[in-house]
C-alpha cells in the first residue's frame, strides 16, 4: 500500500527495487512489532496491576510519539484494530465489568497521549512550522474546544458516562490532528506497515469464517462477550429478546445470525447471515475498517486487495460501510468524466437525497435508526442548547428499557439512538454543527487537494467523508466506532498533512 504525495513509490527511486522492497519488508515487520507491543504490553501489565498497566501505557506511548511518531501513528489504529483481541485473550483474569471496561480503554488513552505529547512538541516549535497548517488546527481546535466544554457539563451531570461518551466524539478530530502535524512535518514512510495491518486484518477475517468454533475457542471470546452483554442470569437479555422474537438463543454464535444486512427491506429475503465480527469483536466497526482499506486500495489501482476486503465487508452484513462504498464508486466514476468540482456537486446532491428517502422510506417501516434520529430532532426543538455529553445513545443505561413498538407508534424513541447525529443533537444542542462543520470542510478541503494533485485517492477520500457525515444520520457508529469515521479521518489527515508540507493545501 501506498500514500500519494507521501511515498512516491518504488518506481521513483534510484537504486535496488529489490533493495527498496527488502527493506520496505523490514521496517514495517519491526512497525508492527513495536506497534502490537504498545498495545499488548499494557494490557498484560493491568492483569497484574491495574496502576501499572496505565504507567506503561503512558511511557510506551510518550516515548513512541517522541521517538517514532509514524509508528505512533500505526499503534493507534492497531490498537483499535486488534486491542479486543488482547483483552479477550486474557479476559479470564479480569474480574468485574468496570476492569473489562477500563482495559478496553486503553487505546484511547494511547491516542490521548500520542497527542498530547506531538501537541506539545508542535507548540514548542510552532513558529518554524509550515504557515499552511494553521487554518486546519483552527478548525478542529474550535470543534473539540465545543466537545470540551459540552464534556465539561456532561461531566457535572453524568460522571464517568461522560468520559465513555467524550472517548468516541474526540477520538476523529484528535487523530485527524495527529496525522496533520506528523506528516505536515516530515515525510514518513508508514505504507508498508499499513499493508501490514491490512494482511493481518484478512488474516484474521478469514480464520474467523472458515474456522469459527475454533477461532472463538482459542480467542476466549465466550468469556470476552459474557463481560461485555453481562450474565444472561443478571441481564435477562436473551430472555427478553426470545419473548419479544421468539427466537431462543443457545449458544455464542446465534447471536452473530441476522437477517440479510439486517434490514426489514430485505428480510423477505429469508437469507440468515453469521456476520463477521473481526479481531476488534465489533462488525459495525470492522466493517468500516475493511472499506476503509478498501477505497485506500482500489483508488491506487490494487484491485485484487480491494476485491477481497470487499467481498469480507459484505459478509459483515452492514449496511453504512457498503452504502458508502457505491456512493463513493459511482462518484469517483463521474468525477472521471467530469472533473472534481462537478462530481462533488453532484455527490453532494446525491448524499442528501440519500438522507432524505433514508429518513422517509425509514420512518414509513419504522426503522429504528430513524425512529432514533427523530427523537434528536424533536429534543433538539425542546432544548437547542444540549444536555451535555454523556447522555442519551446506544450506551445509555436506559437504552434496553426502550419500547420500539411504543416508538413506532409515536414516530421517535424517548431519547436519541442509534443515529450519530440525533446523539449529538440531544447532547450538544445546536453546538454539534461545530464538530459535524469540520468534518465536511475537510472533505470540501481534501477535494481542493485532490484537483490540484489530480489524484484519484485525495478525490475519493473527500467523497467517502462526505458519505460518512451522511450515514451518521442513520448509524450511532458511523462516527462514534473507532474504525470508521476516525480511521478515514486518520488517512484525510495524512494526506492533508502531505500536502501542507509540499505546499499544497487546497
Amino acid at each position: 500500500m501506498q500514500i500519494p504525495q507521501v511515498d512516491r513509490g518504488l518506481s521513483n527511486r534510484g537504486g535496488s527495487t529489490t533493495g527498496y522492497f527488502i527493506r520496505d519488508i523490514e521496517g514495517s515487520v519491526l512497525t508492527l512489532m513495536a506497534a502490537f507491543v504498545i498495545v499488548a504490553l499494557p494490557i498484560v501489565a493491568h492483569i497484574v496491576h491495574p496502576l501499572l498497566g496505565i504507567l506503561t501505557v503512558l511511557l510506551l506511548a510518550t516515548i513512541c510519539a517522541i521517538v517514532a511518531p509514524g509508528v505512533a501513528i500505526v499503534t493507534i489504529l492497531a490498537s483499535f484494530m486488534f486491542q479486543n483481541l488482547v483483552v479477550s485473550l486474557v479476559s479470564n483474569w479480569v474480574h468485574s465489568k468496570a476492569e473489562f471496561d477500563v482495559i478496553r480503554a486503553y487505546n484511547f488513552l494511547i491516542l490521548c497521549t500520542c497527542w498530547l505529547t506531538i501537541a506539545i512538541r508542535f507548540l514548542m516549535n510552532w513558529r518554524t512550522k509550515p504557515g499552511n497548517i494553521v487554518i486546519f488546527l483552527k478548525v478542529t481546535t474550535a470543534a473539540l474546544t465545543a466537545i470540551g466544554v459540552y464534556f465539561v457539563v456532561g461531566f457535572v451531570l453524568y460522571g464517568t458516562a461522560a468520559i465513555v461518551n467524550l472517548r468516541n466524539i474526540a477520538m476523529p478530530l484528535l487523530l485527524f490532528q495527529i496525522c496533520l502535524v506528523v506528516f505536515a512535518e516530515r515525510t514518513v514512510r508508514i505504507t508498508p506497515a499499513l499493508t501490514g495491518l491490512g494482511i493481518s486484518v484478512i488474516f484474521c477475517a478469514i480464520i474467523e469464517v472458515l474456522f469459527r468454533d475454533q477461532w472463538l475457542n482459542y480467542t476466549n471470546s465466550e468469556k470476552y462477550w459474557t463481560l461485555f452483554n453481562g450474565p444472561n442470569w443478571v441481564t435477562l437479555q436473551l430472555d427478553e429478546q426470545a419473548r419479544k422474537t421468539g427466537e431462543v438463543i443457545t449458544t455464542l454464535t446465534d447471536t452473530f445470525r441476522i437477517s440479510f444486512f439486517n434490514s426489514p427491506l430485505l428480510s423477505d429475503i429469508g437469507v440468515p447471515v453469521m456476520r463477521i465480527f473481526g479481531p476488534n469483536m465489533h462488525a459495525i466497526s470492522f466493517a468500516y475498517c475493511l472499506i476503509m482499506f478498501a477505497i485506500f486500495t482500489l483508488y491506487r489501482g490494487r484491485l485484487l486487495q480491494a476485491t477481497v476486503f470487499i467481498a469480507l465487508a459484505v459478509l459483515c452484513s452492514v449496511k453504512g460501510p457498503v452504502i458508502v462504498f457505491l456512493m463513493v464508486a459511482i462518484s469517483w466514476s463521474i468525477y472521471c468524466i467530469i472533473g472534481s468540482r462537478l462530481a462533488f456537486v453532484f455527490h453532494s446532491i446525491a448524499v442528501v437525497a440519500y438522507a432524505v428517502v433514508g429518513v422517509i422510506v425509514g420512518s414509513r417501516i419504522g426503522d429504528y435508526h430513524v425512529l432514533g434520529l427523530m427523537s434528536g430532532f424533536y429534543n433538539f426543538f425542546e432544548n437547542p442548547i444540549g444536555r451535555g455529553i454523556g447522555i442519551g445513545g446506544n450506551l445509555s443505561p436506559l437504552f434496553n428499557t426502550i419500547d420500539f413498538q411504543q416508538a413506532q407508534a409515536v414516530g421517535h424513541t424517548p431519547f436519541p439512538v442509534e443515529s450519530s447525529v440525533g446523539v449529538l443533537l440531544y447532547q450538544m444542542g445546536i453546538f454539534a454543527l461545530a464538530p459535524i462543520g469540520a468534518y465536511v470542510w475537510l472533505s470540501w478541503k481534501l477535494l481542493k487537494l485532490g484537483s490540484i494533485t489530480q489524484n484519484g485517492l485525495h478525490v475519493a477520500m473527500a467523497f467517502t467523508l462526505l458519505s460518512i457525515v451522511a450515514n451518521g444520520l442513520f448509524q450511532e457508529e458511523a462516527y462514534f466506532a473507532p474504525l470508521s469515521l476516525t480511521s478515514f479521518l486518520a488517512l484525510g489527515g495524512m494526506i492533508i498533512g502531505a500536502g501542507v508540507r509540499e505546499g499544497m493545501t487546497g
